[in-house]
């Protein structure tokens, strides 16, 4: 994460802004050798996920600016905890650009979309994405979100009720 840019977006007294910046530039003591960091916060750190939300805080408004609502139907949903989100939309084609879009924004932040961690999947059947199947569902915070298929048997009817 880029330092000035996080700085940049934090309003505070110049006193609390300094001593941030001497505690992000203080280094890292790894088995007795020392390190410095330049960019970046501690990784399991009390304060980065506070500091993940201030990097990240446009964020959402612009993928929601990029693709607004239409006929009062949502096109993209960006759902956001600190540094992981995900983006939720019925169109492949929306995702996609997304995915380039929050790429673009990312970098001046000093942060990038890691493939290893990204998934383009539906969260109702298999799907043939970039040469491999996907399975069905994602995992986010713990939860694996996905759909169920309902059919003759399972007709999404609970007592006459519908669920």
């Amino acid at each position: 994460m880029n330092h000035e840019y996080l700085l940049s977006k934090i309003h505070c007294p110049s006193s609390l802004k300094r001593d941030l910046k001497q505690w992000l530039k203080a280094g890292v003591l790894d088995n007795g050798v020392f390190d410095d960091t330049e960019t970046g916060t501690p990784q399991g750190g009390v304060i980065s996920p506070i500091l993940a939300n201030i990097a990240l805080l446009g964020m959402v408004r612009f993928i929601e600016t990029m693709y607004p609502k239409k006929r009062n139907v949502v096109q993209a949903t960006t759902i956001r905890y600190a540094d992981d989100f995900v983006v939720i939309s019925p169109s492949l084609e929306i995702i996609e650009q997304c995915k380039t879009a929050i790429s673009k924004w990312l970098k001046p932040v000093g942060l990038e979309i890691k493939p290893e961690k990204t998934r383009i999947c539906h969260t109702l059947k298999r799907i043939e994405y970039d040469g491999k199947t996907e399975e069905p569902g994602f995992d986010f915070l713990g939860f694996n979100i996905r759909q169920y298929p309902v059919g003759k048997y399972k007709s999404g009817k609970h007592g006459g009720r519908r669920k």
